[in-house]
Order: C-alpha cells, then sequence, then structure tokens
C-alpha cells in the first residue's frame, strides 16, 4: 500500500511537470508561429482572428516535434524538484530502490507515448491537412491543392515526356503552373509546353492555352494540348502526399498503395515505425533524464548536470533524426532505423544507472 501510495505521487507530480511544459512549450510555439505569419505578410489577408486560428492549426504538427524534449525536461525538472525536498533520499533509506522509483516515471511516459502515437499523432495529422487547404484556399490554388511541386515521368503511345506542376489539385487529376518536355527518338527535348492548368483526363493530359515551344520555330498558342500518359490519379496521389500529414492509422494503407503503384514506400513506412516507437522513445528520454536527476542530491552540480542531460537527449534526438532520413531513402531499413537508437539509448540508460547504484 505504502508502494502504491509513493508511486502514485510520484506519477502525479512527473504528469504535472509534463503538462506544465507543454503549456508552456505550446505557448512559445505559437506566439512564434503567430509571429512568423505577420512577417510573412499572413495576418494581412486572414485578420488577426482568421491568423489566430490558422496558427493554432499549425502549432500541433510543430509540437509532436517537441515531444521527446518536453518528456526530457519534465522527467527532470521532477526528479531534481525531489532532490532537492530530499523526498528521494526519505524514499532510498525507506529502502526504495532506484527502480522502484522510476517506475511511475516509466509508466507514465509510455502511457503519454501511447496517446501521443494513437490519440494526438491522427488529430495533429488532421489539423495540418486543414491549415494546407486554408493555406491554398487563401494564398492561390483550390481547396483540395497540395502545395507540393511535382515532377512525373511517362511513357504513353510511343510519346515520352515528363510533365510538372506547382501544385496538384481535383483530387490528384489537375496539374497548377504547368511544364512539360517531351522528347524526340534520340532522347533529346523536341518541345516545351507551358500552361496555367494541366486536367487528367481519359487518358491525356489536357493542357489549357499552352504555350507550345519547339526548337527552330517560333512560339504557338493552341486552345489546348493533348500529352498521352498512362498516369493514374491515385498514382499522383500517392506521389504527392506528405507522410506526416498521414495518421498512423492511415499509414498501412498509403504503404500498400504505394507499393501497388511502383513508388517507394519507404517513406510512409518510416514514419509509421518512428510513430511505433514513440512510446519507447519517451522512455528512453526519461532513463536519460534520471541519469541526471537522481545523481543530483550527492554531486550538488545541478548546472553541469542538467546540461550533461539536455545534451543527451539532444544527442538521441538528432541520431533519430538521422535515422529517419536514412530509413526514408532505403539506406537502411525502416524498423532499424527507428528501434535501433531508441534501443540503444534506452540500454545506455539502464547501464548507467546500474553503475551509478551498484558501481
Amino acid at each position: 500500500m505504502r508502494s502504491l501510495t509513493l508511486n502514485r505521487y510520484f506519477l502525479r507530480l512527473y504528469l504535472t511537470s509534463f503538462f506544465s511544459t507543454l503549456i508552456a512549450v505550446f505557448a512559445l510555439v505559437y506566439l512564434v508561429d503567430m509571429i512568423e505569419l505577420s512577417r510573412r505578410g499572413r495576418a494581412d489577408v486572414l485578420g488577426f482572428f482568421g491568423a489566430a486560428s490558422f496558427s493554432a492549426l499549425r502549432v500541433p504538427g510543430f509540437m509532436e516535434q517537441a515531444f521527446p524534449f518536453i518528456v526530457l525536461f519534465a522527467s527532470i525538472f521532477t526528479l531534481l524538484n525531489l532532490n532537492r525536498r530530499l523526498e528521494l533520499v526519505v524514499a532510498r533509506s525507506a529502502g526504495v530502490s532506484i527502480w522502484q522509483m522510476l517506475l511511475p516515471f516509466a509508466v507514465g511516459s509510455l502511457l503519454l507515448g501511447l496517446v501521443a502515437t494513437f490519440a494526438y499523432n491522427p488529430f495533429a495529422a488532421w489539423t495540418k491537412g486543414k491549415a494546407q487547404s486554408i493555406e491554398t484556399t487563401m494564398f492561390g490554388g483550390s481547396s483540395d491543392d497540395s502545395g507540393d511541386e511535382v515532377w512525373l515521368r511517362q511513357n504513353a503511345d510511343g510519346v515520352r515526356s515528363i510533365i510538372g506542376g506547382a501544385a496538384t489539385g481535383a483530387g490528384g487529376v489537375q496539374l497548377r503552373n504547368v511544364s512539360a518536355f517531351l522528347f524526340g527518338a534520340d532522347g533529346s527535348i523536341s518541345q516545351r509546353i507551358d500552361a496555367d492548368r494541366a486536367t487528367l483526363r481519359d487518358g491525356q493530359w489536357v493542357l489549357v492555352k499552352p504555350r507550345v515551344t519547339r526548337i527552330g520555330y517560333p512560339p504557338s498558342y493552341p486552345q489546348q494540348f493533348l500529352l498521352p500518359t498512362t498516369l493514374a490519379p491515385e498514382y499522383i496521389r500517392q506521389r504527392v502526399a506528405d507522410p506526416e500529414a498521414t495518421s498512423v492509422f492511415a499509414l498501412p494503407g498509403k504503404i500498400d498503395v504505394a507499393a501497388s503503384l511502383g513508388l517507394n514506400p519507404m517513406a510512409f513506412d518510416m514514419q509509421y515505425q518512428m510513430l511505433l516507437a514513440q512510446p519507447a522513445l519517451f522512455l528512453a528520454m526519461t532513463l536519460v533524464a534520471a541519469t541526471v536527476g537522481t545523481r543530483f542530491s550527492r554531486t550538488q552540480q545541478a548546472g553541469r548536470a542538467i546540461a550533461a542531460g539536455v545534451l543527451a537527449g539532444f544527442t538521441l534526438y538528432v541520431v533519430t533524426f538521422l535515422a529517419k532520413a536514412l530509413g526514408s531513402n532505403d539506406i537502411v531499413p525502416p524498423v532499424v532505423a527507428a528501434w535501433f537508437p531508441v534501443l540503444a539509448a534506452g540500454s545506455l540508460g539502464v547501464t548507467i544507472l546500474l553503475h551509478q547504484e551498484d558501481g
């Protein structure tokens, strides 16, 4: 009963510290984003309340990247406060081991990781999608545009070409600010076509009022230009999809669709594995914090200890970011890239704690 009461007490302090840090970081990110919108002139178009709502939709996606650091800082702050009040010393003198003291922190981190993965991530993906829709609606394009530039290689009816657009819309069947290049039999560019819009219709791109340029001839301006293609709308939607704007529940389907279309599914697979590893990452951050927070009462070197903890957490974050880049580009299997840094950091934290406790 005493152990349960102590665990509940530690868990309550940890969760209080986490949500306090979360609110502070959210307010800071929100303020910085509002300033950035004003600097870019977005606030003048949207108005104050519109800009405030637009920024509120953008911030959850930013916060998702900050969660590991929030867990790290919350763990450090809670352990240091317990040390300053000598509560950890009293618990140790009562026969409570370091692992028993860290149990509520570990349980809290795992629970927060599960909530962040399976509840917060779908919400953040939805808000990011809404923010992208508002941005394209207010600052050019239609409400279902993707603001990512896309280039597509195609070969149909003996015509080899590359077509690109600054944005896609209408469910993947429309390109905006289009440029297309047609290749001759020798592989050289034979024609260039520029148009404001191209629509995919019945196995061909319909470019409206294009500017057609051929080497040795003056530009021509037909009413439309028909460019044959074998691409399907599903291919284009998958080609321009943003893994970070896709919820954890939709990612497995995206991986299967990308593979069936012959695209590289590694970016979606990497995002999926990173989300699955997120609870373990939170736990690893807590173990890293414990190597700092539980030693403070003995060393009396708070500044150096906190700096060491922050440096270790930042190093883990950078390694995880680099691993994500390697996994997304199929250099390292996504499962290995997502889980190895987390397991390595967790093992290192356990090793340091064992050395501190048992020598």
